[in-house]
C-alpha cells in the first residue's frame, strides 16, 4: 500500500509540474523592412509585412502592437523597419 500511494504521489508531482501556468503568457517579435515615397508610407509597408509574418505565425491583429519604427531616407525614398512586439 506504501509503494502504491508513493506511486500516486510522484504520478501527481509530475503532471502538476509538466502543467503550465494559469499566469503565462505568450510573446512574440516580428521584425520586417518596407519603403515608400514618405517615412509615413515605409512605415505602413513595413508593419504590413510584419504582421503577414505575425499571422502566418498564428497571431491576431489585434494581439499585436508597433513597439518600435525607425525611418531612414535613401536617396529620393525611404526606407523603414518596425519592430511588430506580440502578446497573449
Amino acid at each position: 500500500m506504501k509503494k502504491f500511494l508513493t506511486a500516486a504521489a510522484l504520478t501527481v508531482a509530475a503532471v502538476t509540474m509538466s502543467a503550465t501556468p494559469a499566469f503565462a503568457v505568450e510573446t512574440g517579435d516580428f521584425y520586417a523592412t518596407g519603403i515608400g515615397p514618405g517615412p509615413s508610407q515605409a512605415i505602413t509597408s513595413a508593419e504590413q509585412v510584419a504582421r503577414h509574418f505575425a499571422r502566418n505565425a498564428g497571431w491576431l491583429d489585434s494581439q499585436c502592437y508597433v513597439r518600435a519604427a525607425q525611418p531612414q531616407g535613401q536617396m529620393g525614398y525611404y526606407s523603414a523597419t518596425v519592430w511588430l512586439w506580440c502578446h497573449r
